[in-house]
C-alpha cells in the first residue's frame, strides 16, 4: 500500500511539473501551501526560481532543511513587488480564512499574463453526492470553503483572472474514497476495495456525463492589471 501510494504521488508530482513547464517554460514560481517542498524542489532542479509559503512549522522547516528552499509562513510576507509567472495552490484555497483577501494578494503577486493554478475538491462530483456528510473532502472544520465549478469561475473572474482550462484529477477520487469509507466505519482492507470500485465509478461517471471528478484543477491567466 505504501509503495503504491509513493508511486502515485511521484507520478502526480511529475505531471504537475510537466504542466508548469508547458505553461511557462521558465520564470518564477510561488507555491502557496508548499508542504515539505518536493514540488518546488523539482522545479528548482528544472532551473525555475522558486518561493514557498507554508504555515505549518514542521513542514516548513523540513522544506528548508531538505531542499534549501525559501519558505515563508504567510502569503502576506511575500513582497507584493515580487512578481511570479506561476502561482500554485494545491488543495489550499479551501483552507484560507480570508478568501477574497487572499485572492487579491495572489493577483498582486501574479506577473502580467502570469498563470494561477488552483486545485480544490469539487462538491459537484458523484462521490460528493454518494458519501454525503461522510465525504472526506468536506474535512470540517479544516476545510472552510466547499466549491462547485461555477463558484471558482466566478471567484477568478471577480479578481482579475480569466479561466483558461479546467482539468479533472482522477487519482483524487481514490484517495478521497478511502478516507470516506473509513469515516463510514470500514476497516482499511475493506475501505481499499470499496475505494477502488467507487473511485473508478466516480471517474467513469465524470467521463460519461461531463460531471466533475472529486477534485478539479483550474488554470487561469491574469488579465486585469
Amino acid at each position: 500500500m505504501a509503495s503504491a501510494y509513493q508511486r502515485v504521488r511521484a507520478h502526480a508530482l511529475r505531471k504537475k511539473v510537466d504542466l508548469v513547464k508547458r505553461l511557462q517554460p521558465k520564470g518564477r514560481v510561488l507555491d502557496v501551501g508548499c508542504g515539505t517542498g518536493e514540488f518546488l524542489a523539482e522545479l528548482k532542479q528544472n532551473q525555475y526560481l522558486v518561493q514557498g509559503v507554508e504555515p505549518e512549522v514542521k513542514a516548513r522547516e523540513q522544506a528548508i532543511a531538505n531542499h534549501a528552499l525559501s519558505v515563508l509562513p504567510k502569503l502576506q510576507l511575500v513582497e507584493a513587488r515580487e512578481q511570479f509567472q506561476v502561482i500554485t495552490l494545491w488543495h489550499v484555497l479551501e483552507h484560507l480564512h480570508d478568501l477574497r483577501g487572499s485572492m487579491k494578494q495572489l493577483f498582486a503577486r501574479t506577473a502580467e499574463d502570469g498563470v494561477l493554478m488552483i486545485a480544490v475538491p469539487d462538491r459537484g462530483s458523484w462521490d460528493s453526492d454518494h458519501y454525503g456528510e461522510n465525504w472526506a473532502a468536506y474535512d470540517v472544520p479544516r476545510h472552510l470553503w466547499h466549491f462547485r465549478q461555477q463558484d471558482v469561475r466566478r471567484l477568478l473572474h471577480e479578481h482579475g483572472f480569466e479561466l483558461m482550462e479546467s482539468r479533472r484529477m482522477p487519482f483524487d477520487a481514490f484517495y478521497i474514497a478511502i478516507l470516506s469509507e473509513r469515516y463510514r466505519g470500514h476497516s482499511l482492507p475493506v475501505a481499499l476495495v470499496l475505494a477502488l470500485l467507487k473511485g473508478s465509478w466516480s471517474n467513469l461517471v465524470a467521463l460519461a456525463t461531463g460531471r466533475p471528478t472529486s477534485s478539479t484543477l483550474y488554470i487561469a491567466r491574469k488579465v486585469r492589471v
